[in-house]
């Protein structure tokens, strides 16, 4: 059930539906979408407003407190914590499918309010630079390991660090997969994980590939341990026997995504040890 209304109203929530609420501000050539979600992973009921400009848009009443997903389409969003665009903020940029980082963010069912970074132009900005791709630099590198660590100590686990050799194989095999769009495992020595992601250059794509692969977290029973392929990338990602990390990035110009691969050693999700590796936080 979906309703188009020109102004926020309040609606009684029948408990056994889920309701879809589209909200449009000034439909024009240039306004920009954007659906917010009650649940992670774009689930449960749902609001998308359609606005134009940079001005502060306060969420309805009905959904004040209740985000857990955003999905942007063309231009990022600043999203914040109180009404009329005050208190504390998060820049969510598109491009990326599913932006299950604010639950790690702990921004989850915090977002009041929110505004577009820049107003959209009838022209998409250029891209990142194309072919042939650069190595992933030592900044990217450093963020990934910065950023694993970050996770690993939410869940017990020691932290990674960073291999001259195992940053090689993973960029190498990212600029495999952008030169010829592909999205697939290298099937080397390592454990591996994978993402296409937005974000305006290396370091960005690479900690947005690592908040989406932490956020399957939220889909992993503690209770009953095992491989998960709704949770093998989170599993990957804090193992706690794994002691080293290399990071590779790539830039696809025929997606206008970046690809990011992420290689571990020793290589985690082995049956029969997830018990004492993926540790609950």
């Amino acid at each position: 059930m979906k309703f188009s209304i020109q102004n926020p109203i309040t609606f009684a929530f029948h408990p056994f539906f889920i309701i879809s609420v589209a909200i449009f501000l000034s439909c024009g050539g240039n306004a920009e979408k954007i659906s917010f979600y009650e649940h992670s992973n774009r689930t449960g009921e749902k609001i998308i407003y359609v606005v134009t400009g940079t001005g502060c848009t306060n969420i309805s009443p009905e959904f004040n407190d209740r985000i857990s997903s955003v999905h942007t389409h063309k231009n990022c969003i600043v999203a914040w914590e109180n009404k009329d665009c005050s208190g504390r903020s998060e820049r969510i940029s598109p491009g990326t499918p599913y932006h299950l980082h604010l639950r790690g963010l702990k921004f989850n069912d915090m977002i009041s309010s929110f505004q577009l970074c820049s107003k959209p132009k009838s022209r998409p900005p250029p891209p990142p630079p194309t072919l042939p791709p650069k190595p992933a630099s030592s900044v990217a590198q450093r963020v990934a390991v910065e950023v694993h660590n970050i996770y690993r100590r939410r869940n017990r686990s020691p932290n990674l660090r960073g291999d001259d050799e195992i940053h090689r194989t993973a960029q190498q095999h990212a600029e495999y997969l952008a030169k010829n769009n592909k999205f697939r495992h290298s099937g080397n020595k390592y454990g591996e994980n994978l993402a296409r992601v937005g974000g305006r250059n290396q370091e960005e794509a690479v900690r947005n590939a690592v908040r989406m692969w932490y956020d399957e977290e939220a889909n992993y029973n503690y209770n009953h341990p095992g491989f998960g392929e709704d949770t093998k990338h989170f599993t990957a990602v804090v193992w706690k026997s794994t002691t080293h990390l290399g990071i590779g990035a790539a830039w696809n110009p025929k997606t206008k995504l970046w690809v990011v691969v992420a290689n571990y050693y020793p290589a985690g999700n082995v049956g029969g040890y997830y018990r004492e590796n993926a540790l609950k936080p």
